[in-house]
């Protein structure tokens, strides 16, 4: 019995003794946390014992970090983007550019300048400064057309008219009676074709060609007289490269009636394409208006036109009385009368009026040459003027630069990044001068090849055309 209540005792007293020892247990964990959290909290916490306000300004620029670190430090795996050198040279102008350079305002803003700047860094606010503007000229370099183009077309197979003049040939052949008449053992008519048909050939290719006969009707009586007088006819209109065919157009006619000349010239406004822009006439005729027409008036009327007319009449073995009156008809028309009386005077005639056609071609063709060497010459000018221009504007900044460095330099302290800074003004005007160099360089023999090949396709084609040309007239 007395075990018993001492057993109970005990028990009691190991008991309370426990109860009696949690608070401490409780208060050790409080003031000794684990290791792990006692080496995260003082980061979490590094501002312990600060002013709060302290702690959130230290916190806050870890929070934004990424905004303000640069892209490569982020992500360095993209790739960095540079500028092409008409990039940078594109770029706006300093604050006292050109005329608004003032050597006092720049050492004011330079004075504002903090002190621990990188020589880049310090470049780059000279540049905000004293930048040249380039923009015009690096521009005109980069639309610079160097391809040199003349609106002169060269002479194709036979001599070819410029695109932009349409002219318009009419050839008026009298089929008169009178036409049977022979020189020489052959007919005034025969002759006529054969000249008429030579000189078709040696017209320009691309020129309107149209051949008109008239009096080929009736016959020289006086119950025909009205037929004849109405008839005239154009026998064949094509471009100068077809004239082969007006040997079968003239094979059927034959000498036949009257002389309506004035019918024939006031058909010439019919035969010619609205857009005409010149017009030669040549009247082939042994004689005078014998249908009562009005021939002066009617040339005087095509010449005073809107489209330049001019009438040309060639008098085939015609009398005295008739070479004047003929005269009066090729004055008026702003032309003139030749008088022939065999039929080699005739081809001689019409090669001479061939002639005149292929002096004009050859006119064209040195004015499309001297044409090339003008627009090679004022494309160079442009060239160099760019050239010369961006370069002494690259020399203007590298003397601003270098002032502002000097000034700098004796307002700094001992570490001022002096060689640095000069290596980069150094750089930035062999850069920009270069640039201007190399350009001007690459486009003034670019300008130079397209201009000497223009100049001898024209001067080299055009030759071999004429003396072409003149082989068929001496065949």
């Amino acid at each position: 019995m007395i075990r018993r209540p001492f057993l109970i005792i005990a028990t009691l007293i190991v008991f309370l003794a426990g109860c009696s020892n949690e608070p401490d247990k409780k208060n050790s964990a409080i003031q000794n946390p684990p290791a792990k959290n006692q080496s995260e909290e003082p980061n979490q916490n590094a501002s312990t014992g600060q002013d709060p306000s302290d702690a959130v300004q230290s916190e806050e620029p870890d929070k934004n970090a990424p905004d303000i670190q640069d892209v490569s430090d982020t992500n360095p795996s993209k790739p960095q983007i540079s500028l092409t050198d008409e990039q940078i040279l594109m770029k706006p102008p300093g604050r006292y550019a050109g005329s608004n350079y003032d050597e006092q305002k720049v050492q004011t803003d330079l004075d504002q300048l903090s002190s621990d700047l990188t020589a880049d860094e310090y470049m780059d606010e000279l540049l905000l400064l004293l930048a040249e503007d380039y923009r015009k000229y690096v521009s005109t370099f980069i639309n610079f057309e160097s391809e040199v183009t003349v609106n002169n077309p060269r002479p194709n197979e036979k001599i070819t008219l410029p695109t932009n003049k349409k002219l318009h040939i009419s050839i008026l052949l009298d089929a008169s009676g009178s036409m049977k008449a022979e020189i020489n053992g052959k007919s005034k008519m025969d002759s006529a074709k054969e000249a008429i048909q030579s000189f078709g050939d040696k017209l320009p290719k691309n020129a309107e060609v149209s051949l008109r006969v008239y009096g080929h009707k009736g016959s020289g009586s006086q119950k025909d007289k009205k037929v004849s007088c109405t008839s005239t006819e154009e026998i064949f209109h094509g471009q100068g490269a077809q004239t082969s065919q007006m040997k079968t157009a003239l094979q059927d006619i034959k000498p036949a009636g009257w002389t309506p000349i004035a019918s024939a010239l006031e058909s010439v406004k019919q035969d010619m394409n609205p857009d005409t822009t010149d017009s030669v006439v040549y009247v082939v005729s042994d004689g005078i208006e014998t249908c009562g027409g009005n021939p002066v008036q009617i040339a005087k009327e095509l010449h005073q036109s809107q489209v330049k007319t001019i009438v040309n009449i060639i008098g085939f073995d015609v009398d005295n009385e008739g070479q004047k009156l003929l005269r009066q008809v090729a004055a008026s028309g702003g032309g003139e009368f030749t008088a022939i009386d065999n039929d080699e005077a005739l081809k001689n005639y019409l090669n001479k009026a061939y002639d005149k056609l292929r002096g004009e071609w050859t006119l064209w063709k040195e004015k499309g040459a001297g044409e090339a060497n003008i627009k090679k010459e004022q494309k160079q000018g442009t060239i160099n003027r760019t050239q010369e221009t961006m370069q002494s504007l690259a020399n203007k900044e590298k003397d601003n630069l270098q002032a502002a460095l000097a000034y700098l330099e004796s307002k700094k302290e001992k570490d001022f990044p002096r060689s640095e800074l000069l290596q980069l003004i150094n750089e930035r005007q062999r850069f920009a001068w270069g640039y201007a160099r190399d350009t001007g360089k690459r486009l003034y023999s670019e300008v130079s090849k397209s201009g000497k090949k223009v100049y001898d396709d024209i001067t080299d084609e055009g030759n071999e055309k004429i003396d072409d040309l003149k082989d068929k007239q001496t065949n």
